[in-house]
């Protein structure tokens, strides 16, 4: 890494969600869902390749690292700097009191964590609205 490139950092954030896992996770890992809160467009391309496409012309394309029903869906972003950065969507449920967590991992320019989690607050604002949460 040359001195003046960006270092990364993984930036992971918990948002508390009053929803089941099993509906939850349809809005994490199904096209419909994602591009009900997190992207505005969102294809499927072949069996693991997504395409995220925003109104401002911006087009992110990421392939499904795994899926595991009810839990988690990794992506591995075309844009990572590293092949060890993903972006990551993973559902908590406690045992005890059954709350259900949403956990979004990325990675992120040093510098970018206010804003990455100002973008991240607001969309979770739009998945809360959309499933009634």
């Amino acid at each position: 890494m040359s001195p003046k490139a960006n270092k990364r950092l993984k930036l992971e954030l918990e948002y508390p969600l009053r929803s089941s896992t099993s509906i939850l996770f349809q809005y994490i890992s199904t096209p419909s869902g994602l591009q009900s809160w997190f992207a505005d467009h969102v294809d499927v391309i072949g069996s693991s390749r997504y395409r995220f496409r925003w109104d401002d012309q911006t087009e992110i394309n990421a392939v499904v690292l795994k899926n595991v029903t009810n839990k988690f869906i990794r992506f591995s972003m075309e844009n990572a700097q590293g092949n060890d950065e993903f972006m990551e969507f993973r559902i908590v449920q406690d045992d005890i009191t059954g709350d259900v967590e949403l956990v979004i991992t990325e990675f992120i320019n040093d510098g970018e964590e206010d804003n990455a989690a100002s973008i991240w607050d607001s969309a979770v604002d739009n998945l809360r609205h959309v499933i009634g949460a």
